[in-house]
């Protein structure tokens, strides 16, 4: 099944003469097939192509799809699952068929997220990227805890999510990603950063309270 958004302007639909191509890969079990549809039209793509499948092992809409992608045009997909099974998988899938002709991966949710062009930072950046956040979001928690126990307060629960956590899971909200995803790239439990996102909303005057405050 092949879907084309109408009342795209032709600018936004394919500059410079160049296509863009949306590929949502649903399966009988999976209940996210408009949110992949509707994201990739948000997208602007001149076209969605949609492959059902009960298997990952075989996407001929895919290869068909890239055989007629020429160098410029975009591949748009909704995650990286949609393409690959592992990040192995997509980093070879990303280097060897879509840089490698001069074509350009935009991928719309997750840690990856972002335009990959050929000349540009590779995903293997952006992952390495993530994973360092992440190690400096551990640092300063661990420095945290030190300062206290160095003042003398011990004893207790410790912070369950960070003033710089919260921080960083408001700023991936409002770029659309889920609290499940953000509570995993944080290493909280979702419900454990719902509470927290809940409780800084009610602060006072701004302030950011964490879920120790309340005890």
């Amino acid at each position: 099944m092949t879907t084309a958004p109408t009342g795209i302007p032709a600018g936004i639909e394919h500059p410079h003469n160049r296509i863009r191509v949306g590929y949502a890969r649903v399966s009988t079990r999976a209940q996210d097939h408009q949110a992949q549809l509707d994201a990739l039209t948000g997208a602007h793509c001149r076209e969605v192509v949609v492959e059902t499948a009960s298997t990952r092992g075989d996407r001929p809409k895919l290869r068909a799809t890239l055989a007629r992608l020429q160098p410029g045009d975009t591949l748009v997909i909704y995650k990286p699952d949609r393409v690959a099974r592992s990040m192995k998988e997509l980093l070879i899938f990303v280097e060897d068929q879509l840089h490698a002709r001069g074509i350009v991966l935009e991928i719309l949710t997750g840690v990856c997220a972002g335009v990959h062009r050929p000349d540009g930072a590779t995903i293997a950046d952006r992952l390495l990227f993530a994973e360092l956040e992440r190690e400096l979001i551990r640092e300063r928690t661990l420095d945290g805890l030190r300062a206290a126990a160095a003042a003398g307060r011990r004893g207790g629960r410790p912070v369950a999510v960070t003033a710089d956590q919260l921080d960083i899971a408001r700023a991936r909200l409002s770029r659309g990603e889920s609290v499940t995803a953000i509570a995993a790239h944080l290493g909280v439990g979702r419900s454990t950063l719902y509470r927290a996102l809940d409780l800084a909303a009610d602060a006072p005057n701004g302030q950011t309270r964490t879920e120790t405050d309340t005890h």
